[in-house]
């Protein structure tokens, strides 16, 4: 690989590894259990996340995408999808990710930032209905917000390939707080009732891709949350690192889709009320 970045490396980095899902269409997988991925037209690129933007991540995307311009989209504000921004100078995300795209997790050597090239890239907000139009390939921006307030999705016309971000896992979706339920809820029907449009679902994590019936399971489980008749599980299955970020979720399982979520009036410790009861994430869902 010719290597057009320079990469400081980290002790705890993961491997990388990409395939075609089709002949212009790129999973870039990272680690265990998340994916970004490339979409080619015949005249621009679009890159959907940036990851952590740890290791050789803008090498493997400048690679793959040949000789065509490159567009880069956050589909929410979270580290893990947009941690590898300041390789680029501008990427699009919607404008209520602005204030926290850039914030790690954890710590991280000042080294590493300091090797990025563009530190003060240009993001450019973009509104559900804006399409990205790659030369034969309409990419089209839907605001989903209920796992994250700046949450997008993104129809690939051109493929008829769902891609929700982190509104969707495989088989669970992390909510956090009650309310977000029902944002979810609505957001869960309008994808339904735009099926038509796509052939499969593309989580950023834990595989993808998946079927859109996984749609129906969703809907069903988020509606008996609203009304007052969780499916829930033993809480004991949620996965740890859920755990660790909001000690006491609840799990509602339908067949194979699962939501985790905090029971009503609970806001994690420490956390900002803000960020958590945005309006965007309010309504009953019914």
């Amino acid at each position: 690989m010719d290597r057009k970045y320079n990469i400081v490396p980290l002790p705890d980095d993961e491997p990388y590894r990409w395939w075609r899902l089709f002949d212009d269409t790129y999973v870039i997988h990272y680690g265990e259990a998340l994916d970004t991925f490339l979409l080619l037209g015949e005249e621009k690129a679009l890159q959907i996340d940036t990851a952590y933007g740890r290791g050789d991540f803008p090498n493997i995307v400048d690679m793959l995408k040949g000789d065509r311009e490159l567009i880069v989209v956050n589909t929410h504000e979270h580290f893990d999808h947009t941690g590898g921004n300041k390789f680029f100078p501008k990427v699009y995300m919607h404008p209520l990710a602005f204030e926290n795209a850039d914030k790690p997790f954890d710590p991280l050597p000042q080294e590493w930032f300091d090797n990025m090239p563009y530190p003060d890239y240009e993001k450019v907000g973009i509104e559900d209905g804006y399409v990205f139009h790659l030369g034969g390939r309409d990419v089209e921006v839907l605001h989903t917000p209920a796992h994250c307030k700046s949450s997008l999705s993104f129809i690939d016309h051109g493929r008829r390939l769902l891609f929700p971000g982190d509104e969707l896992d495989s088989g669970q979706a992390n909510l956090n707080v009650f309310e977000s339920v029902g944002a979810f809820l609505k957001n869960c029907k309008r994808l339904k009732d735009r099926e038509s449009e796509y052939d499969l679902i593309m989580p950023n994590h834990n595989g993808c891709p998946v079927a859109k019936s996984y749609l129906d399971d969703f809907i069903t489980a988020a509606q008996h949350i609203v009304d007052g008749t969780p499916d829930l599980v033993d809480p004991n299955d949620v996965q740890e690192y859920c755990h660790g970020f909001f000690p006491g979720l609840l799990r509602a399982q339908v067949n194979d889709s699962c939501i985790n979520y905090l029971p009503e009036g609970v806001i994690p410790e420490g956390a900002e009320e803000s960020i958590f009861r945005d309006e965007v994430l309010m309504g009953s869902g019914k």
